[in-house]
């Protein structure tokens, strides 16, 4: 007889019970413990991916949200540059081309010699545009003094073009005038689009 038989029937009573209970273990291990650490496998990676989605979710919120913000930002923008720096109508905007230009000019110890306006809507937009030629006579000096005026001022005048040329007076090497003759518009609200 072996060893392992003479063991087993000495100790039947005890060793019997013990290899039931290490089959149930056995069972019970490939039964419910291996599903369930899959199922919390699954969680976890579940749970991770669910974490991932919202960190997405709440920078895409965050996104939206300062858009909307710099939107907002942009119509109040818009809304203040309408009713505050464009001219309120035709009027004030020729007079923003053609008088305070002059003025201006004047001030800067330039000579005013013509200037000719025109309006025009602005296609598939709620603006016209008030335009004019202006030719102007002085130094280079104060036409630049003119020039950064204009620039600077809180009237909304945008310089289009500036040509300088020699008067026909002017002498080679002699300080005399020049003729600066410049393209300017103004915008202001039209009833409705054009």
């Amino acid at each position: 007889m072996s060893l392992w038989r003479r063991v087993y029937d000495e100790r039947k009573r005890l060793v019997l019970p013990l290899l039931v209970v290490l089959v149930l273990n056995a069972v019970v291990f490939i039964v419910v413990v291996l599903p369930l650490s899959r199922s919390v496998a699954l969680a976890e990676t579940s749970r991770s991916e669910a974490r991932l989605a919202l960190a997405n979710a709440q920078r895409q919120h965050r996104e939206v949200r300062e858009a909307l913000a710099g939107r907002e930002r942009a119509d109040q923008d818009l809304r203040r540059f309408y009713a505050e720096v464009l001219p309120r109508d035709q009027a004030t905007a020729t007079r923003a081309t053609n008088l305070w230009l002059q003025q201006a000019a004047r001030a800067d110890g330039l000579e005013f010699a013509s200037s000719q306006a025109s309006q025009a809507p602005v296609r598939e937009s709620r603006l016209s545009r008030a335009q004019a030629t202006v030719v102007l006579l002085g130094r280079y000096s104060n036409i630049r003094e003119f020039l950064h005026a204009v620039e600077a001022a809180e009237e909304f005048i945008i310089i289009d073009r500036v040509e300088l040329s020699e008067t026909e007076q002017s002498q080679p090497g002699a300080s005399t005038p020049l003729n600066v003759t410049l393209l300017v518009s103004s915008y202001y609200p039209t009833e409705t689009p054009q």
